[in-house]
């Protein structure tokens, strides 16, 4: 079964993948948390062979591979060979012999039912074909398996998304970092209906699938306030030298990107309130 998914894996392979591996450290930090939300869902999975899907830099796969213990495995798979790169790296580092990366489509997996947990942060979203996808991960699956993610809820339920890059961009020519305009289409907020998940995971035959909302705060410092901004607004390596009026318009769209995050700032910090659903189900 071949999937459509070639829009993701030419961004993923791509620009994508290369800007995520950039900022790997600070989204590993902003989200480690939440990931491991879904990891103590799927608890205990000591001697099991678990699948990362969309395992980005690896710091999930290696913590996955940790709690399966000697006797378990744990297999990333990622679209992208620079975000591979920083897993290599980091599990070779770590102590953990039980750790092993593969640059694949995920959904379109074709690894035999050798697998008795699926887990995901944030990487079951970017599916072109979502049903078909996690069918295809199911039969990766032993009888029984289980599968654990974690995926935002809805845009509005977490207003600081993009806000930045939105106020950054805003009156320039740029696309905003808004939701897509076909909200059940590949994107961070694919699987922000409730009702979506349930119908999803059961028409790809998944059962028992529970849902469960979760809210934190991620709280920014000064330093973390800039590094979002030059995230935002300074070029890429690619960029020629810029001229005067392009600094200007640089300062313009750092300012605007600042007085955007400086918008949820209480108690001294910026403060985001993050809503997650973590998601459980059987094959």
């Amino acid at each position: 079964m071949s999937l459509d998914n070639a829009e993701q894996i030419a961004y993923w392979s791509g620009s994508g993948g290369a800007e995520w591996a950039a900022l790997a450290a600070r989204m590993d930090g902003e989200l480690d948390r939440l990931g491991v939300l879904a990891m103590d869902a799927l608890a205990p999975i000591a001697g099991a062979a678990v699948l990362d899907v969309g395992c980005g830099p690896g710091s999930t796969t290696i913590e996955l591979a940790r709690r399966a213990g000697p006797s378990g495995r744990a297999l990333g798979v990622d679209l992208s060979g620079a975000l591979l790169e920083i897993a290599r790296r980091r599990a070779a580092g770590s102590g953990q012999g039980n750790v092993h990366f593969v640059q694949a489509d995920a959904q379109d997996l074709r690894a035999g039912r050798t697998f008795d947990v699926a887990f995901s942060r944030f990487g079951v979203m970017f599916f072109a074909s979502p049903v078909a996808a996690f069918a295809s991960l199911r039969q990766c699956l032993r009888p029984g398996g289980r599968l654990g993610f974690v995926c935002w809820q809805s845009h509005a339920a977490n207003p600081w998304f993009g806000a930045a890059s939105a106020a950054a961009n805003a009156a320039a020519d740029v696309p905003s970092s808004s939701p897509p305009a076909d909200p059940a289409g590949p994107g961070p907020f694919a699987l922000a209906d409730p009702d979506r998940i349930h119908q999803v995971l059961g028409e790809a035959g998944w059962t028992g699938a529970r849902l469960r909302p979760e809210i934190d705060e991620l709280v920014l410092d000064e330093a973390a306030v800039q590094e979002r901004v030059a995230s935002v607004t300074e070029p890429g390596p690619a960029a020629g030298s810029p001229d005067a009026a392009e600094d200007a318009e640089r300062e313009q769209a750092a300012r605007r990107a600042r007085e955007a995050l400086l918008a949820f700032r209480r108690d001294g910090a910026v403060r985001f309130r993050r809503a997650v659903w973590v998601v459980t189900a059987q094959a």
